[in-house]
């Protein structure tokens, strides 16, 4: 995406916990299930996302080649035939073969699941694609995939079931080794993964519960390599409820990682329903502004989909719609977040009497992020010109556009 301009913002790691099977098979896997409110979102992320980002840093790329790689696949469809993540990226991959390759590796752990995978994979070469399934653990096979990604940009999905990759491995080898190759190389690198949420109320637990835990040790030791540290322990201890230590622990790997590997990164909480706790994060991380812009509209988009697989089925004793209601919310949601990024555009206009948007993405969205996207921001400048607040008509790229007092 060219030269890297950071922003740095929230981010964590998976630190679920959950146990597999002799095979590998993860026996709380929702593959077992049909697909849930939570993957709709996840899902609808993907489709949102990695078309804009390879259509855009395959421009900079040999033969426009981009490299894809879902650490944690899964069989690839869900058992009631919907599409899991690796088919998602198929369908995407066709979708941009005629001016993109996208080299897709799927790495997955269950042999069960990955004979599953195999032949999905097996479909997709024989219509075209760069499609690899690669069994085993993730950490087997990373060097391989980032050896062969070498001069091309790199997209990496890690959505685990246990623990995901170590705070190490994702700073040192995803990024790290990223960063000692050329421009294309080291730049267009970015990371979504899954940070569990109810793994670390439950790990977290272990530091104040007087069980004896023969495991309690090991599990210990296994959230300090996934967040860079035993920091995490005095965050979850000093928290007052668990809410702020999942909410601690985020932003401090957040600052951890964006140190280290120079990124800037998205956090999208991820409910089953919207009166449930949070079960789980997806954090973006991005070394480009291009890429925070792309990931915020891509989010916010995703959020819809969400809402709407949220509504609960039309009932024949009730004279109301719910998805009547639902647009009824939306619309009022929208017209809160245009509410906001007015408040927020008039206080940078105090602070700098000018300003171009795409200096200030986190001070314009501050209070939406991951909600309200790009054409909510032209909205609210629009409402400001017509109040007299600004010269700045919103007309044009939102990106571009400069904000300033009438004179």
């Amino acid at each position: 995406m060219g030269e890297p301009e950071v922003v740095l913002d929230d981010a964590v790691l998976n630190l679920s916990g959950e146990s597999a099977g002799e095979d590998g098979t993860d026996t709380s896997s929702p593959f077992f299930v049909s697909k849930k409110a939570a993957a709709v979102l996840k899902h609808a992320i993907l489709r949102s996302y990695v078309v804009p980002f390879a259509s855009k840093v395959g421009k900079y790329a040999p033969d426009g080649r981009v490299v894809y790689l879902d650490g944690y696949a899964g069989p690839g469809r869900y058992e009631d035939g919907t599409p899991g993540s690796p088919a998602l990226i198929l369908e995407s991959a066709a979708q941009i073969a005629e001016f993109r390759q996208l080299d897709c590796y799927f790495v997955e752990r269950s042999r069960n699941n990955f004979r599953s995978l195999s032949t999905l994979v097996g479909e997709a070469q024989k219509q075209g694609l760069a499609a690899h399934a690669l069994q085993g653990r993730v950490e087997k096979h990373l060097k391989h995939v980032l050896t062969a990604a070498e001069g091309a940009p790199l997209f990496a999905f890690l959505d685990p079931f246990g623990l995901g990759v170590s705070f190490e491995a994702l700073t040192d080898l995803v990024f790290g080794s990223r960063t000692r190759q050329g421009s294309t190389g080291r730049h267009a690198t970015e990371v979504l993964l899954n940070f569990n949420a109810n793994a670390v109320r439950r790990i977290g637990g272990l530091l104040t519960s007087t069980k004896h835990s023969p495991g309690k040790p090991a599990t210990l030791s296994a959230m300090d390599a996934a967040c860079g540290g035993d920091w995490w322990r005095k965050e979850f201890l000093d928290s007052a409820n668990n809410t702020e230590a999942v909410n601690r622990i985020t932003e401090g790997f957040a600052q951890r990682v964006g140190k280290a590997v120079r990124a800037g990164s998205w956090t999208v909480e991820v409910r089953n329903r919207a009166h449930h706790q949070v079960a789980y994060h997806l954090v973006h991380f991005s070394r480009h502004k291009d890429g925070m812009w792309l990931f915020g509209e891509a989010a916010s988009l995703a959020q819809v989909e969400w809402r709407r697989a949220c509504i609960p089925p039309a009932r024949s004793d009730t004279l109301f719609d719910p998805i009547d209601t639902f647009e009824a919310e939306e619309q009022e949601r929208k017209a809160q977040w245009i509410k906001r990024i007015m408040q927020n555009v008039e206080d940078l206009l105090d602070r700098h009497g000018d300003f171009i948007v795409d200096h200030h993405q986190a001070q314009v969205m501050a209070g939406v992020l991951g909600e309200a996207r790009a054409l909510h921001v032209r909205a609210a400048i629009k409402e400001l010109y017509k109040s007299g607040k600004t010269t700045c008509n919103g007309v044009g790229e939102v990106r571009q556009l400069r904000v300033t007092r009438p004179r």
